[in-house]
């Protein structure tokens, strides 16, 4: 979803000419978009494989092209909140002398009410409410304000000041001058707007290579996400220096060439014991010969072109994968992403979203507390039961695929086996003694699939005090290791057609709170309220839908 009013687009196509981009005005348009918002839609239709959009590097924005650059470097400082501190500089201080002003200018932090863009994590308490108990809140606890970005906002604070008494570099008003006067009001509405700023960049942000991290890319930001079926890849080439961005050979390679050969040279020994450095200067103009080459390729490319479109190894693209019919939006992918991440990271929220889940972790862990019976089983889950489920499981599911062709086992969700498999690994890490990884994997799929974790917990929970003795307790078998035992009786936690466990997993989804909301669309609402509401209801609708489906699997 952009940030962007309609009045914005000329400057930025203005911007893009100036820069020699490419963008296909001719068969496409920018225009309101059903989704809210703006999007791109093909006025012609437009085959599969075609360039929509070609910019060269050096016109989209990052924190290591600004005009910060250096010191930003020089501090450390990097990643999204130098994105951040950038676009603040950028925008509020060198404004237009800034390259890059007449598009940034168009990235709007505020909606048309004049209200900031907002997490959920900084939204107030009552809109809070309305995502208390979805997996927002009980898996990723998303709604508690983020320590990292407040710590970023006072990195900023104190950066700004001290550029300012060293350099005399002007601070950004209304951004990071915060008044001795009255310091704590001041404070919060500054550290609010520097939350908007870092909410709406996230939400925009392309990674663009290894030198760029993560940019601003005009145009390329204004089309809207599609969970399942986008027509675009964005194409950049990512292995670049991380020091100039120049592909292929550059001067910090040859550098680097150099003092590698030259620290293995200091290891020779030579005669009367003496160590002596000796430069290979063949070596030396060797790699300068390569580089002079790599630049001749790239002046004749660039001749070659009559657009002004520099080497493309130094663009970055969007190019069709599937063919649009005329008036079609044109839709781009921001990732396989549940609307907890969308609404979390980009502010929207996707109806049907096949990515979604539902957490389960706070009513197994109610029923825990509540069954002492329970509590036994749940330790040695927590910290064997699970991990060697885990290992299993994903062994499990590779052999199926072998044996079937690689076909994905049908009781299995698309991504369930590589979460396990990741899961598991943490596991190993971490020493599989922590609660929240176990938890995290307590959940319903999109499809209302128990997770394998889920019936796997579910069935051991139900089991009665012979068989867990017989089973797994230690106490059945003591001479014999536990994982020789658990080993040889896993297969039994991945049952789906245990009645017990089928009970005790509908009482836990019918005791699952979610909020009914209603959306409000009455004249005082504001827009940005109703937006809100409009998100929440969204994601919440979602989790009901999966709960059914659930329940009507378990019966």
């Amino acid at each position: 979803m952009s940030v962007t009013f309609k009045d914005d687009i000329h400057q930025i196509l203005k911007f893009v000419a100036s820069c020699n981009g490419r963008f296909k005005d001719s068969k496409c348009d920018i225009r309101e978009s059903p989704l809210g918002g703006l999007g791109v839609f093909a006025k012609t239709k437009i085959a599969k494989g075609e360039s929509i959009l070609t910019l060269n590097k050096s016109s989209i924005f990052s924190a290591s092209n600004s005009s910060i650059a250096n010191l930003l470097c020089d501090n450390g400082i990097d990643g999204m909140l130098a994105l951040n501190i950038a676009f603040i500089y950028e925008t509020t201080v060198f404004k237009n002398t800034s390259h890059w002003y007449q598009f940034l200018r168009t990235i709007r932090i505020r909606d048309d009410q004049g209200h900031l863009n907002l997490p959920p994590s900084f939204w107030n308490a009552n809109a809070k409410q309305l995502l208390k108990g979805t997996s927002f809140d009980t898996l990723f606890d998303a709604l508690t304000p983020e320590e990292e970005i407040i710590e970023g906002f006072e990195i900023a604070v104190d950066l700004a000041r001290k550029w300012n008494d060293e350099f005399g570099l002007e601070m950004p008003k209304g951004f990071l001058d915060i008044s001795e006067e009255n310091h704590e009001k001041d404070y919060n509405l500054k550290l609010e707007k520097f939350i908007s700023v870092a909410y709406t960049l996230s939400s925009r942000g392309f990674e663009i290579d290894a030198y760029h991290e993560t940019a601003l890319v005009p145009i390329a930001d204004l089309f809207n996400h599609h969970v399942s079926n986008p027509d675009l890849k964005f194409v950049s080439l990512y292995d670049v220096c991380d020091k100039c961005g120049e592909p292929g050979m550059c001067k910090h390679l040859i550098a680097e060439e150099y003092l590698e050969a030259e620290d293995q040279d200091k290891n020779i020994p030579k005669a009367g014991g003496t160590e002596i450095c000796v430069i290979d200067e063949d070596l030396i103009n060797s790699l300068e010969n390569d580089l002079q080459k790599e630049c001749s390729k790239v002046t004749a490319d660039t001749e070659d072109e009559d657009d002004g479109i520099e080497n493309p190894d130094e663009c970055v693209d969007l190019i069709l994968k599937n063919d649009v019919a005329q008036d079609q939006e044109i839709f781009n992918s921001y990732g396989e992403l549940s609307n907890v991440f969308l609404l979390a990271r980009y502010g929207f929220t996707v109806p049907g979203n096949q990515y979604d889940i539902v957490h389960l972790g706070p009513e197994f862990m109610k029923v825990v507390k509540k069954e002492e019976k329970y509590q036994e089983k749940v330790k040695w889950w927590s910290q064997v039961g699970h991990g060697l489920f885990s290992a299993w499981y994903v062994q499990m599911r590779q052999e199926d695929e072998e044996d079937e062709g690689e076909a994905k086992s049908d009781d299995l969700p698309d991504d369930a086996g590589d979460e396990i498999e990741e899961e598991s690994e943490e596991d190993e890490e971490e020493g599989n003694d922590g609660l929240e990884s176990w938890l995290s994997q307590l959940y319903i799929d999109s499809r209302g699939e128990p997770s394998p974790s889920t019936w796997a917990l579910a069935n051991l929970l139900t089991l009665t005090a012979v068989q867990w003795e017989l089973l797994f307790s230690k106490k059945a078998t003591p001479h014999i290791s536990d994982s020789i035992i658990d080993e040889q009786k896993l297969p039994f936690l991945a049952k789906k057609d245990n009645p017990h466990s089928k009970k005790l997993l509908s009482k836990l989804l019918k005791d699952k709170q979610l909020p009914r909301i209603k959306g409000d669309n009455s004249s005082h609402v504001t827009n940005a309220t109703r937006s809100m509401y409009h998100n929440a209801q969204t994601l919440v609708q979602s989790e009901h839908n999966i709960l059914e489906r659930c329940l009507k699997r378990l019966s």
